[in-house]
């Protein structure tokens, strides 16, 4: 038995035989999909799906960017700079080869282009927040 951190006691076999199941996921493994809230009733997730619901987020993270900025707000500046950071890493760290993630897109609720459209989509944010950082550094200034 091995102590675990909250206290409980847990089975080394049961962790063995989680830790097999992680690593050779079959089709059935993509039940992840139903965790999010995707219902196969909802239908087949699509690039544009995609888009517009990235496009969404990423324009309320580039909207509190812009007011942390544009107020000199630091504690809400660096966080949302370091999600939106952290959402393009993860975008780009999306491996279209692992089982789980071709489970995921055979079920429908996830595209191959997932991980690329949402760099590129949270990329926006950052672009966004750097354009009004100079813009208000050239209204301060004076420059043209």
């Amino acid at each position: 038995m091995v102590l675990t951190a909250c206290g409980g006691h847990t089975n080394k076999q049961t962790v063995a035989i989680a830790i097999v199941c992680f690593l050779y996921a079959t089709h059935a493994f993509a039940e992840i999909c139903d965790k999010a809230g995707w219902d196969p009733s909802d239908g087949a997730v699509t690039v544009a799906n995609e888009i517009i619901d990235s496009t969404r987020w990423s324009l309320i993270i580039a909207l509190v960017l812009s007011v942390g900025i544009l107020k000199g707000w630091r504690w809400l500046v660096w966080p949302t700079t370091l999600l939106s950071l952290g959402l393009v890493m993860l975008g780009f760290s999306d491996d279209t080869d692992d089982p789980i993630m071709l489970s995921m897109i055979a079920e429908g609720c996830r595209t191959a282009w997932s991980g690329t459209i949402m760099s590129i989509v949270f990329a926006m944010p950052l672009a966004m927040g750097a354009l009004v950082a100079v813009l208000k550094f050239k209204m301060k200034s004076g420059r043209p």
